[in-house]
């Protein structure tokens, strides 16, 4: 009972640490907005260089001090005020962007003081990059879940277990609940990025493609009453289903142009998860979310194959 109640724990936690760390750039990302003619503002993590450097600003009408970022690089910081909380300060988290006649990142707002663990920031994703933690895992499972299926499948094909074939079945609904929640997240993500839950992009296209799939494998048992060629159709099929499962999530996506990172046509860094465009906190809350949904399914997979042996011997003895 503990490590259920461990495995909650563990979610709920990575799910609450995703969610609240914030999201901070360094000095090369204000400088690259600035480089690209773009006003923006954007959240900057920096540690006071040196405090008995801080003064007022030539022009007399800012306090400026000079930070350093996480990459060791350093620049002057203009704010409009002497801020409150200097004396006790050893960094800050800045709303900012870059003025590239002063060499300076001008401040409109602090954020954060003495911060800890942040989140890098995206280009094009921003706060909107935490939907990753809760998304790419579930995706995941999707397919982790369905590749089980077959190979429960392919079990049954050679011993004639009805056993696997229910281990099949049941792998494969969890497959499409996870894929059902890939969905829904995807289509969230796809709102706050591209201004509506769905677009036809070759990503949702897949997915969507992929819910069908497997909706016609549940479609085709309740068709079928006799148990053994219910199993042996219903085993062929999954196996073929899964072989499309590759295609859908990793290939279709990146051959063809969309919306979604790692797009055909997309002209930054692709895959935000293989491209480098996150850190190792992230790296670490993305990889402890994943486990603690490989476990979660573990759990739910045995939870379910209990419950139809009881069946199965129930109906066995009637």
């Amino acid at each position: 009972m503990w490590w259920k109640l461990l495995l909650f724990f563990w979610i709920a936690a990575f799910s609450a640490i995703g969610i609240l760390t914030p999201i901070a750039g360094t000095l090369g990302d204000v400088a690259m907005m600035g480089q690209m003619g773009s006003a923006k503002e954007i959240p900057v993590k920096f540690e006071i260089a040196d405090k008995s450097t801080a003064a007022v600003g030539a022009d007399g009408a800012a306090f400026v001090m000079r930070g350093i970022d996480a990459q060791g690089r350093s620049a002057d910081f203009a704010f409009a005020s002497n801020p409150s909380d200097f004396d006790a300060a050893t960094g800050y988290i800045v709303q900012g962007r870059y003025d590239a006649a002063a060499h300076r990142v001008i401040v409109s707002k602090v954020l954060s003081t003495n911060p800890g663990m942040t989140f890098p920031f995206i280009p094009g994703l921003e706060e909107r990059a935490k939907i990753i933690l809760f998304h790419v895992p579930v995706s995941w499972m999707t397919v982790i879940a369905f590749l089980v299926s077959m190979w429960y499948g392919i079990r049954y094909l050679r011993k004639k277990d009805l056993e696997d074939d229910a281990k099949s079945a049941i792998s494969a609904g969890l497959g499409l609940l996870f894929c059902i929640l890939a969905t829904t997240t995807g289509s969230v993500w796809a709102k706050f990025n591209w201004g509506s839950f769905w677009n036809w992009d070759p990503r949702e296209t897949s997915i969507f493609v992929l819910l069908l799939v497997y909706g016609a494998y549940f479609a085709l048992r309740s068709a079928l009453d006799i148990e053994e060629k219910r199993a042996s159709l219903s085993a062929v099929y999954g196996i073929l289903a899964f072989v499309t499962v590759p295609f859908f999530i990793f290939i279709m996506p990146r051959i063809l142009p969309g919306l979604h990172p790692g797009s055909a046509d997309d002209t930054n860094s692709g895959p935000v998860v293989s491209s480098g465009g996150m850190n190792a906190t992230m790296r670490i809350v993305l990889y402890s979310m994943l486990l603690g949904h490989i476990v979660l399914y573990a759990w739910l997979m045995r939870l379910r194959v209990s419950v139809t042996r009881l069946a199965m011997r129930k109906a066995d003895g009637a």
